[in-house]
């Protein structure tokens, strides 16, 4: 997938753990909102959208990218 492509996907909770996974960051879903947290400093990673999918972009820029 392109770069620019990746920032337009709507991509689940468990893509986005895998992903983080290759970083070296847990991703956890957070239970009272379902966002998407670094477990270790509890930085927030993405909110879900109405569909419970998340935003490529904002996992990107957490990464760094």
């Amino acid at each position: 997938m392109r770069y620019w492509e990746a920032c337009e996907a709507q991509v689940t909770a468990a893509e986005v753990i895998s992903e983080c996974c290759k970083h070296g960051i847990t991703a956890v879903v957070r239970e009272a909102d379902g966002a998407l947290i670094d477990q270790d400093s509890g930085e927030v990673i993405g909110l879900p959208d109405g569909y419970g999918e998340f935003y490529g972009g904002d996992v990107l820029g957490f990464l760094g990218y």
